[in-house]
């Protein structure tokens, strides 16, 4: 049996929504919060009926995310670029030192 997380948060800062377990926002007795603008609105004990409601205000609302700026890089791009150029590296090069053999291996002593 699987526990489940005791913090949730959903959060869409355009237009102040939040979907909360957990939080210093919410009290703490295991149920989920839709907050709109800090304020609960309603409260539901699964994540699955709350996910629902909270799509409908969404959908409500008419927000539809901003599309992402690709001219400038993310956080992450720079890193994962220099993992896969030494991936690339690692793996051009690894033959050159593998073992040519020798006493041992195949065939035995």
């Amino acid at each position: 049996m699987t526990q489940r997380s005791s913090y949730y948060r959903r959060y869409i800062p355009d237009i102040k929504l939040s979907l909360e377990k957990g939080t210093k926002d919410v009290p703490s007795d295991g149920k989920y919060y839709l907050l709109k603008d800090g304020a609960i609105i309603d409260k539901f004990t699964l994540l699955k009926k709350a996910e629902e409601k909270f799509k409908q205000y969404v959908d409500a609302s008419g927000y539809k995310p901003r599309p992402l700026d690709k001219s400038k890089p993310r956080p992450g791009d720079e890193s994962i670029n220099r993992y896969m150029i030494a991936k690339a590296i690692f793996w051009a090069e690894g033959p050159k030192y593998k073992d040519k053999g020798g006493r041992g291996g195949r065939g035995g002593v």
